[in-house]
């Protein structure tokens, strides 16, 4: 084999496992969202999970589910806003995700504004969460 040709395959070698290392990779997105929920809930190590969740989007950013995950690691730090963060992502790109919609009217409550507590605590009893009488019987109708 030439020289040109040893480097012609060197090269297109080269580019293949670049490319292959590009975009999204969901298995190991999911390896990272699974170390991420036993972490939160095994062991309630939420600043690692919130790095394992982390990796999973950086794997798969439309990994709704880590992004939700990720927020509750920061709720339960109480870092509100960067939970709100991570809840209307995970929003953006799942609308009718109800356990997102009930965690931000959670936040929001927290943080004494009513109307829009209620509008999420509404919004997840519309998208089919359970049990949401006691959240929504002091709204506005």
């Amino acid at each position: 084999m030439t020289d040109m040709k040893k480097l012609t395959v060197i090269i297109i070698a080269a580019m293949g496992l670049l490319f292959a290392g590009c975009g999204s990779n969901v298995e190991k997105a999911r390896i990272a969202y699974d170390k991420g929920v036993n972490l939160m809930y095994n062991s309630t190590r939420f600043a690692e999970a919130e790095e394992q969740f982390t990796l999973a989007i950086k794997y798969d950013k439309t990994n709704y589910e880590a992004y939700y995950y990720r927020g509750c690691t920061k709720f339960n730090r109480a870092m509100y806003d960067a939970a709100i963060l991570d809840f209307e992502k995970a929003l953006e790109i799942k609308p009718t995700f109800a356990e997102a919609e009930f965690n931000l009217g959670k936040i929001y409550f927290l943080k004494n504004d009513y109307d829009m507590s209620c509008y999420y605590y509404k919004s997840a009893e519309l998208h089919g969460l359970p049990n949401m009488e006691d959240y929504v019987k002091s709204c506005p109708d």
